[in-house]
């Protein structure tokens, strides 16, 4: 099956992408190969252990750029247990969003006139889908011309957002359209607002299906190529910056915060060892002298045995973006994740009372974000009191005039503690680590800096 994006207003073809399904001595799976118009090409692999009809187990892709560089990479083991920030447990039948399994769509029930509903989750958390069909349409799409019926999808957020007032997310409840085939086999034949509204390029875009016929896929380079997407490697010899207890909720752990001098810039390792025996590590490289200073953001979880469950990669670099090829890319742009614990101190504001600097998460999302020193407090560290620079941090953001009064529930603000001396050392933070919903997390730093759980994987 092969769709294609379109851009409505400007009618450009933004990607087209082919996908089959595969049964071999590595089980089920379905691959998928994404083209964009700029020569970036996108690999993805969903392994479905259990076969098609039950919910994906592992996914892997890789991005490389016409160049050939690798832009982006990603591999997740999909197991709850490997996912220490999700607020809400997930069901056994929920759908992790990356590889939603197309025999979990009931279609047939649609064209009877049913409706269904299934759950989608990932690191944000559990939405849930409520498919409703509509009208009987004729429909022509590059595939062809169909008896279609149009399928209306609208999002529950209630497990995203529990504690904002249901009345308001019924407001701003999401919705999508989709068109599916009324005969067998049932075939998804458009599907409209699953773009980005925020995207300064592209605001209205479909996906249609380009084309039915099942293809001879070559594909034998892709298990060397998505191999890379899970490969283990070990980083230089670390000298440790700062380390602390961390709680979240009932979650335990020790935190470490390491760095170290390589040829391509400065290297930023941050690594939360749970006491349930799962690890986080976040890698980010620093170039001081380039724009934007980060050059990549690397996060893995590895598992009791120390085994890579989970690994995604991004370079800060437009050819990352083939959607969005201009896309704004501050110098002073860092990696939203745990390595910011180093790189805090460095950007305590020194003669003013306020700075701002940008961070960019996976999605690629972009915010701003200020530090503004708050005077000195008192907090106990380590059975002692000592005095501490407090600041606290809080996402710019537009909210519209509508949810304003659901600020408090949408942005986030953090409290950071820093040590008065030249260092600047990080003894305290609080605030949400996670989606919606969390409970606040706290770093509190050991007395004396320990150099034990420095990060050897």
């Amino acid at each position: 099956m092969t769709y294609r994006t379109l851009d409505l207003d400007s009618g450009e073809e933004l990607e087209r992408s082919r996908s089959w399904q595969v049964m071999d001595a590595q089980g089920a799976r379905e691959l998928t190969v994404i083209t964009y118009s700029v020569g970036t090409e996108v690999l993805g692999e969903c392994t479905f252990a259990s076969g098609f009809a039950r919910p994906a187990t592992k996914f892997r892709s890789i991005m490389r750029s016409k160049s050939g560089e690798i832009e982006r990479s990603d591999f997740d083991t999909f197991d709850p247990k490997y996912y220490p920030f999700l607020a809400k447990p997930i069901t056994p039948n929920a759908q992790p969003g990356a590889c939603v399994s197309k025999k979990t769509l009931d279609l047939p029930t649609l064209v009877r006139g049913g409706q269904f509903e299934t759950w989608i989750w990932s690191d944000g958390g559990s939405v849930g889908a409520i498919f409703r069909p509509e009208e009987n349409e004729k429909l022509t799409v590059p595939a062809g011309s169909f008896d279609a019926l149009r399928v209306r999808i609208d999002l529950d957020l209630s497990k995203v957002f529990p504690h904002v007032p249901e009345l308001f997310l019924k407001l701003v409840k999401p919705h999508f359209t989709i068109w599916i085939t009324r005969r067998e086999p049932y075939y998804v034949l458009k599907m409209s607002g699953f773009g980005n509204p925020n995207s300064k390029l592209h605001k209205n875009t479909v996906i249609e299906l380009a084309s039915i016929s099942e293809l001879t896929a070559n594909d034998s380079k892709i298990p060397a190529e998505l191999a890379q997407a899970d490969a283990a490697d070990e980083p230089p010899s670390l000298h440790p910056i700062n380390s602390g207890s961390f709680t979240q909720g009932d979650r335990t752990g020790h935190v470490t915060f390491a760095g170290a001098s390589t040829p391509a810039g400065e290297m930023l390792v941050a690594r939360v060892a749970f006491s349930n025996g799962l690890a986080t590590e976040s890698r980010t490289l620093i170039n001081h002298g380039a724009s934007p200073a980060t050059v990549y953001l690397d996060d893995r979880s590895f598992a009791l045995s120390g085994a890579v469950v989970r690994k995604h990669l991004i370079f800060f670099r437009k050819a990352a973006f083939p959607n969005d090829p201009k896309k704004d890319l501050p110098a002073d742009l860092y990696g939203a994740d745990m390595t910011l614990g180093a790189l805090l101190p460095r950007l305590l504001p020194e003669g003013s009372d306020e700075a701002s600097f940008h961070v960019m998460d996976f999605s690629g999302e972009v915010s701003e974000l200020t530090i503004r020193r708050d005077g000195m407090m008192t907090i106990a560290l380590g059975g002692d009191e000592t005095s501490a620079i407090y600041a606290k941090l809080k996402p710019i953001v537009d909210i519209p005039l509508l949810l304003r009064p659901l600020a408090y529930f949408f942005v986030p603000t953090f409290d950071a503690y820093f040590d008065a001396d030249s260092s600047h050392r990080l003894l305290k933070f609080e605030g949400p680590l996670g989606p919606p919903g969390v409970p606040n997390a706290t770093m509190l730093a050991d007395q004396r800096l320990s150099g034990a759980g420095v990060p050897i994987h």
